[in-house]
């Protein structure tokens, strides 16, 4: 249901007086006004999204500056009038957006509009090999002349494709057929069209004969995604999003013999024993998972002593894809029901069958179960074609594919034995193979290496092989760490060699462990040339110098800032040119899964220890904002989920994603403390401030400081602390607030000022400071508002909106929420010293091109006891970020309870912070601009700019 304008603005005003007691009688005010600002918006566009019903992006108030414009957006946004420009292919626009987006991220958005054999061609004329043939569908390759000429017969006979209901001829002599080649004991074929439709029936039929509802199936195991196929199928995520497994589902090892009897011994003789078994010969979409010889016929075994039926489903293996016509014939299995599909149909049309024996079938099957589309001719002469080409010549194909497999197997083994720690195993049997990739091999700190980890490396091999090499797999759905090697059953030795040494290829660049190289050969679309072979390279390993308390464990919410911070993680990326190396950013966009990047321990100078993860969320600041709030917030509790798995009692939220969550707010929860490391950022931000004056030898009682967001959580906290140092401060609240609110919001940070400036301090006062102009001019005015009024007067304390007034002040603080340029690098006077604590940045880097004579520092950077590595995100070994060190204080401490949370900070756990880093051996280790140490040159460079500065103050 769609809201109206009308109905909007009184949700809102509703929402604002109950979220910040404001009372809005909806005339057009500010989102100021209404109390929404960068944290507290994002609370708002979560309680909308609920409301309304729709996905908001995390954005979406950066363009939106007061309450008509928000109305206005929001009937807009459930209208869909905000989609982004219509350039959309039809594919994406009319079928599936989010596997387009999937597969442009990977680099295998191909649209291929010619087929021919083994090959397929694209847009561009490009050839590739397919050796993936639609998952084992495309049995002879594309376009097989026998298979047309089965298709043209049919037309010159004219026989009816659709006529039911009727003798069916085609279908029944295709199912003569099949039951002729089929395993003993099969009697009767149901007609569907689909593999998932054939499972359907398998089911229908087993309870019906049985008069039982419990389905056994394996874990891992792949039949389908229709309601009955998709809950015998062993995995939850295919499940849990659509109220799945139906009840009387069950699951058990694939491959085990013991958990098959335990299963249904537990129900023998019981009202809920099992109706069926369901099984497949190797497990496809679970890894090429080929079980112990002999299993199948164990499983026949247990299965009749019990009771049970046997349902083996050959959707996948049958009809020659493992070189026989049924998988199961090698060990002589004979199923009550047994499900074909993909070969049955030739490439050519979808056509699947239920074969059944006699005790199995019955009238309900019989006269209750039934599909317009089944057993139509067109696919019943397919199907008679298809079977004709496997049997003819005594079986020629199978023997083929049972040969040329075996061939390709070995070429396949011979590469897994020149990498070893990469390749754990070659699996399978005949054309259906898989290569199955170790999960610890390669370098952790790349992002080849976490994708092994997450099992997610087999679908980066997919897209070299594809782009670089024109030969066309992919991964099995359930395994991520297998690749499927599917070839058309009558690919060529010469067409598997082609295969083998692409993929060898492929082997040797994963062996350098470079992603860069990797991802610019996919991007340039030719194979990486001159790769020296590499393997048996062990990975690094650090022997930690003392066993760390498990009960002191925390983590690290990070992400990358911008597409230059993947090359800070992964240093083989730095061959990238700048757009190579922000398509690199969009491909990786919510990839993968939150994952850990690094993990350290670190021991305090008071003998304690701890250890944490640093969780890498796989998208950058700007990706970030564009998510719908819900799905941001979704991405930033898998990570919170994955530190508290690992032991974390105490997760720190990095960057943006304090931002995006309210400032940690729409994050809390009973089974892990937060912080957002605000409080210990602004100690670190001082104390980087009060090293960069003594490095320029200026004095603070001289200096003029402006503060840009000094309304927020840590700009009116610095300005509380600046105010004991400089001589006078500029507030600089946001400019799209009305003028009285906007000054509202500065006063409160004003008074908060002077209340910290009269109340006991441990801290001494610098002589000439704000705060000690304070106390004076108390003596004569101790009226608050009063002495506000007295300090603006005499210009030691300025509030206003207007960003220019950056220009009157000597150091500047910026502290902001939203991204962009907070001040226009113009304004700037010479000399000023600028501290960025805001993430994203509110300055941009081109300032150091354009203003050598402003000199742009990112805060304080943290000097760790023990000097241990906290990981490759642009810091040297032995330091880290403010927010990442108060995360580590709190768990030395033993603190695990909710720390800087919100849109306020506490000046009092500013001071505990400071009180936790001298006891645990924290300090400041130096400074950085943007990014990157700042380098004497650097410094030297703006002192020389900055000749003949004099204080603004002055």
């Amino acid at each position: 249901m769609t809201r109206t304008k009308e109905e909007v603005s009184k949700w809102l005003a509703e929402y604002v007086r109950a979220s910040f007691n404001i009372e809005w009688n909806g005339n057009e005010s500010s989102l100021a006004d209404l109390g929404v600002d960068s944290l507290s918006g994002a609370e708002l566009v979560s309680a909308l999204e609920g409301w309304l019903e729709i996905s908001i992006p995390v954005n979406f108030l950066e363009c939106i500056a007061d309450s008509a414009q928000l109305c206005e957006a929001l009937v807009d946004l459930q209208s869909g009038r905000l989609s982004p420009a219509d350039t959309a292919r039809p594919f994406e626009k009319y079928i599936n957006p989010y596997l387009a987006t999937k597969l442009a991220q990977l680099k295998i958005d191909r649209t291929f509009v010619r087929a021919a054999g083994a090959y397929l061609y694209d847009e561009d004329g490009r050839q590739y090999l397919d050796f993936l043939s639609q998952y084992g569908a495309v049995p002879f390759g594309h376009h097989p002349a026998e298979i047309w000429s089965a298709v043209e017969r049919l037309r010159d006979d004219a026989e009816p494709i659709f006529a039911q209901p009727s003798f069916l001829k085609s279908a029944g002599l295709l199912a003569q057929r099949l039951i002729e080649l089929a395993p003993p004991g099969l009697r009767y074929v149901t007609f569907s069209n689909s593999g998932a439709e054939a499972v359907e029936a398998a089911l229908k039929m087993a309870r019906h004969a049985t008069n039982r509802t419990r389905i056994l199936s394996t874990k891992n195991g792949f039949h389908g995604k229709t309601f009955g196929a998709l809950s015998a199928t062993g995995k939850l995520d295919y499940q849990t999003h659509f109220g799945l497994p139906l009840p009387g589902f069950d699951h058990i090892e694939y491959a085990s013999i013991e958990a098959l009897e335990a299963a249904l011994s537990l129900h023998a003789g019981q009202a809920t024993q099992y109706a069926a078994f369901v099984i497949e010969p190797i497990q496809g979409e679970g890894g090429v998972h080929v079980p112990p010889s002999g299993y199948l016929r164990e499983v026949e075994a247990v299965c009749r002593r019990h009771g049970v039926l046997l349902i083996v489903d050959e959707i996948q293996t049958g009809l020659g894809r493992t070189g026989a016509l049924f998988a199961c014939e090698n060990e002589g299995v004979r199923p009550d029901i047994l499900t074909l599909s993909k070969t049955l149909g030739g490439g050519m049309v979808p056509v699947a069958a239920t074969l059944c024996t006699d005790a199995v079938y019955s009238e309900k099957i019989a006269l209750k179960h039934s599909s317009t589309f089944a057993g139509n001719a067109f696919g019943a002469r397919v199907g008679l074609a298809t079977l004709d080409l496997l049997t003819r010549n005594g079986g020629e194909l199978l023997t083929h594919v049972r040969t040329e497999g075996a061939y390709l197997k070995r070429r396949l083994e011979q590469i897994r034995e020149r990498h070893p720690l990469l390749i754990t195993e070659i699996c399978g049997q005949g054309f259906m193979l898989g290569i199955r990739f170790t999960s610890e091999s390669l370098t952790k700190e790349c992002f080849l290496g976490l994708a092994a980890r997450q099992r997610e490396l087999a679908q980066f091999v997919a897209s070299y092989l594809l782009n670089a090499e024109c030969i066309r797999v992919a991964p099995t759905l359930n395994r991520g760490d297998v690749l499927r090697v599917q070839p058309p059953l009558n690919a060529t030795r010469k067409q598997c060699d082609m295969a083998a040494d692409a993929i060898g290829r492929a082997m040797d660049v994963l062996a350098e462990h470079d992603t860069g190289k990797l991802y610019r050969a996919i991007l340039q679309h030719r194979p990486v040339e001159n790769v020296a072979p590499v393997s048996k390279r062990l990975p690094a390993s650090i022997t930690p110098a003392r066993t760390p308390d498990d009960a002191r464990r925390f983590a690290f919410l990070l992400h990358p800032l911008d597409a230059r911070s993947y090359a800070d993680y992964d240093t083989s990326l730095a061959i990238l040119e700048p757009g190579e190396l922000a398509e690199f950013a969009r491909s990786m966009d919510g990839l993968m899964d939150p994952v850990v990047g690094s993990t350290m321990q670190i021991e305090s100078a008071t003998g304690t220890c701890a250890r944490g993860d640093f969780i890498m969320i796989p998208h950058t600041s700007e990706q970030l904002r564009r998510l719908p709030q819900r799905d941001a917030l979704a991405v930033l509790k898998k990570g919170i989920e994955l530190g508290r798995s690992r032991g974390a009692r105490i997760v720190g939220l990095g960057a943006y994603t304090s931002i995006v969550s309210g400032g940690g707010v729409q994050l809390l929860n009973e089974d892990v403390a937060l912080t957002s490391g605000n409080s210990y950022t602004v100690v670190a931000g001082l104390d980087a401030l009060d090293f960069m004056m003594r490095r320029v030898e200026r004095r603070w009682d001289a200096s003029g400081v402006g503060i840009v967001g000094a309304a927020g959580a840590i700009g009116s906290c610095m300005a509380v602390l600046l105010s004991r140092r400089a001589a006078r401060l500029i507030l600089i609240g946001n400019p799209a607030h009305e003028a009285s609110v906007g000054r509202a919001r500065l006063v409160r940070v004003a008074k908060a000022i002077v209340e910290q400036a009269l109340a006991p301090c441990p801290e001494a006062f610098l002589p000439g400071s704000l705060a000690q102009r304070i106390r004076q001019i108390a003596q004569r005015e101790r009226d608050t508002v009063a002495l506000i009024v007295a300090l603006e007067k005499c210009g030691a304390l300025v509030l206003t909106d207007n960003s220019s007034a950056i220009s009157a002040v000597d150091v500047a603080v910026t502290a902001t929420s939203f991204p962009g340029d907070a001040v226009n690098a113009s304004v700037w006077r010479t000399g000023t010293i600028v501290c960025d604590i805001s993430r994203p940045r509110s300055v941009h880097e081109s300032i150091v091109g354009r203003r050598p004579d402003v000199l742009v520092i990112d805060g304080g950077i943290i000097a760790l006891p023990g000097k241990p590595r906290v990981g490759p995100y642009g810091l040297v070994d032995g330091t880290s970020y403010a927010c990442m060190a108060e995360t580590m204080l709190l768990a030395l401490e033993g603190r695990f309870e909710n720390t800087s949370i919100g849109n306020t900070l506490d000046v009092r756990e500013i001071s505990a912070q400071q009180a936790l880093a001298r006891k645990h051996g924290f300090a400041l280790a130096g400074l950085q601009s943007f990014g990157s140490p700042l380098t004497d040159a650097l410094l030297t460079r703006f002192v020389d700019a900055a000749v003949g500065f004099t204080s603004a103050a002055a």
